[in-house]
């Protein structure tokens, strides 16, 4: 009988995934699989899946034809290895693909002549081994285990989706299994535009993410204005990377209250410097008649409008612009462009 290639079924569904394995390397002619079986291997192979790589923990099912005493459930060790009936000495799983382990319990038993001519079926039941970390504006931060080949927007999905308040950028943290694959250092990253992304203009960026990869889903990049202004609040950047003007911020505040004192305005910026914050001056009056030119907030700046008739000093402003943010609204969120359910 003629040696055939191995197929690898993945079948979806219920929420869960199932990894078939089934070993025809031996003996076994492709024809003894089932007609949807022989289609969706053959559809696997053309799509060049890759197999997933067994890991501590993980519960694998093998069988081997015609001797059910060699099989049964098999817990990985925490050192990567199970012990099979009739083999003085364990066998290494971990980093195998189920296709490759069966391999190499055949070749195990013969070789301990146990049996001549042995067919291993190997399943994989629970998947523990691969896990990456998705952290951040998410609903449920945690450490997920891989069961497939997994893209960056379904990495998000496994933590119940980005929270309402999320910023548009997602930070990728590689570890060793992505440094390898991609040939590049380990702990490397790679910062995703979401919002690109979801509206089609950058589908290269859904990137693969392995084995020990960290996920973070950044918060919504938010700029501040307070004061005497008709609607003080937080305003998110709908385009962080354009920025927004004074003025564009007071028209989000919708304007200024009467008393507003419009040539003493203040923006409040925090600074990584040795200096914990920056106090400027603007005149808003003037950015607004167009005597001076506008400046561009950058995300968490403060722009503070004062109540004319007090004169008080730039710091004493800014503590009190700084006390205002506590507690107040954020404007915005769900509306940005890019906002989307992952």
């Amino acid at each position: 009988m003629d040696l055939t290639s191995i197929s690898v079924l993945r079948v979806l569904g219920f929420g869960r995934s199932i990894l078939l394995a089934s070993l025809v390397a031996v003996g076994v002619a492709s024809s003894s699989l089932p007609l949807g079986a022989q289609n969706v291997a053959a559809n696997a192979a053309a799509a060049g899946v890759e197999e997933y790589k067994i890991g501590p923990s993980d519960v694998l099912s093998i069988t081997v034809t015609d001797a059910p005493e060699f099989g049964g459930k098999f817990r990985v060790s925490d050192t990567g290895v199970i012990q099979i009936i009739g083999l003085r000495e364990p066998l290494v799983a971990e980093g195998l693909t189920p296709i490759e382990l069966s391999q190499s319990i055949r070749k195990s038993l013969i070789d301990a002549k146990q049996l001549r001519d042995p067919k291993v079926n190997v399943f994989i039941e629970e998947f523990h081994g691969s896990t990456i970390t998705v952290l951040g504006s998410v609903s449920k931060p945690s450490v997920y285990s891989l069961t497939k080949r997994t893209n960056v927007l379904e990495a998000i999905s496994f933590a119940g989706g980005a929270l309402p308040n999320s910023g548009n950028t997602v930070t990728v943290v590689r570890g060793a299994a992505s440094a390898e694959a991609t040939g590049t250092p380990i702990g490397s990253v790679q910062i995703i535009d979401v919002a690109r992304l979801t509206r089609g203009e950058d589908l290269s960026a859904n990137i693969e993410i392995r084995n020990g990869d960290v996920v973070n889903v950044s918060p919504a990049q938010v700029v501040y204005v307070v004061g005497a202004v008709t609607k003080p609040g937080g305003f998110v950047l709908s385009n962080p990377t354009e920025g927004i003007s004074v003025v564009q911020a007071v028209a989000l505040a919708e304007g200024f209250l009467p008393l507003a004192a419009t040539h003493q305005g203040l923006i409040i910026r925090q600074s990584t410097s040795e200096q914990a914050r920056r106090e400027i001056p603007v005149d808003v009056e003037a950015f607004m008649q167009g005597k001076e030119t506008d400046l561009v907030l950058a995300p968490n700046d403060i722009l503070y409008i004062p109540v004319s008739g007090k004169k008080r000093a730039l710091k004493v402003m800014g503590d009190i612009a700084m006390a205002t943010i506590n507690g107040i609204a954020i404007y915005g969120i769900g509306y940005r462009i890019g906002t989307s359910n992952f």
